[in-house]
């Protein structure tokens, strides 16, 4: 269980001799009828994977075709079980797609960060549009990987940033191609996210992995491990617990950050940063992520945009400093509230983003689909835009009956979900790193650089990290 960092350095650096696709599937999926309903399997059938399902039904464009999860039987996993009884069931998401095949349109990946990208992979290689939940995948080298899959194999691919089909997108795209919001101004963006976190229980005080327990009857714990680094299971590890682990999860910033950051980092045109900064740090360990924390990401001028500094705020007492006039947003209809005994504190300032300009305007937002307001101005006194016409659910099977196109591809959501990561590389080390957006490595720093790629995978899970 104890790796240490020269094994672990030796392993990633080691990814980048692989090759070959032995094991991994090419075949192309059947064609869809346009006046078909759109045969969904599911990877992930439990947690957020379930409330996806629900809303892809919600939609009337699809029927569910097979459901695999590597904890058939988990009490997470009941509730699609009997509501679909008879449909195919697998553990192993390899073994689906292959006894599936021409059997499905679709699928739905709703599984752990660490554990997005085989299955997404495998469904882009055999032509099959995927639905894979946000961020896209745990490590900066997956999702370029991602990004270069789905360009080869002109996949239909959407990332489960659920506000990016809302209103939100359409108002600021508009807004910031009218000048009604001038990049050229920009002087400050911000991000936050100030609820409680699954991690904050232990309050940074976390001095080695758990120890291991006994596996659940229902849990294929080889299988949930996938290609990720050997662990004994622990009920610390399972059931949303693998958001707070470095090996697993990507933290409060890949968790909210899709939906706080996104269309900011979309129509401001940022891309890739130049450095990320870390400070104001409390409760740093090398196994989860700190109790608060700000980053600062610096992106270097672009066209009309001035180098502008993307900071991000997490922590309950972590607020960020907020423009003169700022409103305590209430919670939206599509923003899931806070739980939990100190949630209460925190609600008053929601997840959200704002950025101010250097005429003296602000903007401020919450997160997800909620559209920004001007401070100083009525909302009903700002200008109006176009309406969206699908969900985020609606719009990606749309889009497999070749009648919209996906609202975030890969080519669009894998730079932002990069941002993330170099994020979590920053967090992860507790220190500063620098990045060549053009090269797309770390600058003088060997082990931040190695952590883009991650600990090569697994035996039997190498095939899907070529192109």
């Amino acid at each position: 269980m104890n790796i240490s960092r020269r094994n672990f350095v030796g392993g990633v650096l080691a990814a980048g001799a692989m090759s070959g696709l032995s094991g991994c599937a090419t075949k192309a999926a059947a064609s869809l009828n346009p006046t078909q309903k759109v045969r969904l399997a599911c990877v992930g059938i439990g947690c957020q994977a379930w409330n996806d399902i629900v809303e892809f039904m919600k939609t009337g464009e699809c029927v569910i075709a097979a459901l695999c999860d590597t904890d058939l039987g988990g009490k997470q996993t009941l509730n699609a079980l009997k509501t679909y009884a008879g449909v195919p069931k697998f553990r192993d998401f390899r073994k689906m797609y292959d006894e599936m095949d021409g059997k499905i349109d679709a699928v739905l990946v709703g599984t752990p960060d660490f554990s997005h990208f085989c299955a997404t992979m495998e469904a882009i290689r055999r032509g099959i549009p995927v639905y894979v939940e946000k961020p896209l995948a745990h490590t900066f080298y997956e999702c370029e990987l991602l990004m270069q899959a789905e360009k080869k194999y002109k996949g239909i691919c959407q990332m489960g940033n659920q506000g990016h089909s809302g209103a939100n997108p359409y108002q600021m795209g508009e807004y910031v191609e009218k000048g009604i919001i001038d990049v050229s101004k920009l002087t400050r963006v911000v991000a936050h996210m100030n609820n409680p976190r699954r991690w904050h229980k232990w309050n940074g005080n976390v001095k080695s992995f758990p120890v291991g327990e006994k596996i659940p009857e229902t849990l294929d714990w080889d299988l949930w491990l996938s290609q990720a680094l050997p662990h004994a299971y622990s009920k610390d590890f399972v059931q949303g617990e693998w958001r707070c682990w470095y090996d697993f999860g990507m933290g409060c910033l890949g968790d909210w950050g899709a939906h706080t950051m996104d269309t900011m980092h979309r129509f401001f045109d940022l891309g890739l940063p130049s450095e990320v900064k870390i400070d104001n740090v409390k409760g740093w360990n090398p196994y989860v992520y700190p109790m608060q924390d700000t980053l600062t990401f610096t992106f270097d001028a672009k066209g009309k945009r001035p180098k502008i500094d993307l900071e991000w705020y997490e922590g309950i007492s972590n607020i960020p400093r907020l423009p003169e006039g700022y409103k305590y947003l209430a919670w939206g209809g599509d923003i899931p509230p806070a739980t939990g005994s100190t949630a209460k504190a925190a609600q008053k300032l929601i997840p959200g983003r704002f950025f101010e300009l250097s005429d003296g305007s602000a903007w401020e937002g919450g997160s997800h689909s909620a559209t920004l307001l001007k401070i100083g101005v009525a909302k009903e006194d700002l200008p109006a835009y176009t309406q969206p016409k699908s969900n985020h659910w609606k719009n990606f099977l749309m889009a497999v009956k070749g009648e919209e196109t996906v609202n975030s591809p890969f080519s669009r959501t894998a730079p932002l979900s990069q941002v993330f990561c170099l994020g979590v590389i920053a967090q992860r080390l507790n220190r500063n790193i620098k990045f060549d957006p053009s090269t797309k490595r770390v600058v003088g720093d060997d082990i931040a650089d190695a952590l883009l790629r991650g600990p090569a995978p697994r035996k039997g899970w190498e095939c899907y990290y070529t192109i």
